[in-house]
């Protein structure tokens, strides 16, 4: 008998079986992959999709911050109140002029030792100053409507934020233009009645990119906001 090799059937088709494997395998993943077409609409979708949801997410965090805004704006008016109610309920002490400025109020309340936080003066786009010795009005958020009493229209803005603009109007009161706080997106008031909130632009009857305070019956002629 002659010599041979040994030769397993089952073996071979095995190896046969891997290899048509590996040939047909370029084949089925061309089936499977994406064509550019293809590729290209799914971009398409993934930026649909991140467009709508940045103003969203922009959205939520101003809201934060408004919410921020009002609770040290709402602080600043508890320590007023507790100053006035040491003054015969006038706000600004025995400072009965117009037009002070909210920097001498506030420093003012921090040498009487009413005012300890300098963060709460601070609001969107404004720094906290550092310590209670260097406060400048580029730290504080609030400008001051005064002088006005705890006996004045409860509706009228004690505190409101800077980009409301000087003066003794609170109707149809355009802040389109502002550069500083929430700029053309509304106000923050802090109300002689112990409230306070954030008004949007165009809200309230107002005209777009001007903002209204609303239920203020009376402009307090002798009073008057003075952003410095």
């Amino acid at each position: 008998m002659g010599m041979g090799f040994p030769f397993d059937s089952r073996e071979m088709l095995g190896e046969l079986s891997s290899m048509q494997t590996i040939f047909c395998w370029p084949r089925k993943l061309k089936a499977n992959s994406f064509t550019l077409v293809e590729l290209l609409v799914v971009i398409s979708i993934i930026g649909l999709l991140a467009g709508l949801a940045v103003p969203a997410i922009q959205g939520g965090l101003d809201k934060a911050k408004q919410q921020v805004d009002v609770s040290n704006i709402r602080q600043c008016g508890l320590i007023a109140f507790s100053y006035a109610n040491d003054n015969d309920g006038n706000f600004c002490g025995t400072n009965t002029n117009a037009g002070q400025s909210s920097l001498s109020y506030f420093t003012n309340l921090v040498s009487m030792g009413l005012l300890n936080s300098t963060k709460i003066l601070a609001g969107n786009g404004y720094t906290a100053a550092t310590s209670t010795g260097n406060i400048t009005a580029a730290n504080i958020a609030w400008g001051l409507n005064s002088p006005l009493n705890t006996s004045d229209d409860a509706n009228l803005p004690l505190f409101i934020s800077k980009n409301f603009g000087s003066g003794n109007s609170f109707s149809n009161v355009s802040i389109a233009s502002s550069t500083v706080g929430w700029k053309s997106k509304g106000v923050v008031v802090y109300r002689i009645g112990n409230s306070a909130e954030f008004i949007k632009s165009g809200s309230g009857g107002a005209a777009a990119g001007s903002v209204t305070i609303s239920g203020v019956s009376s402009n307090a002629g002798n009073a008057s906001i003075n952003v410095q």
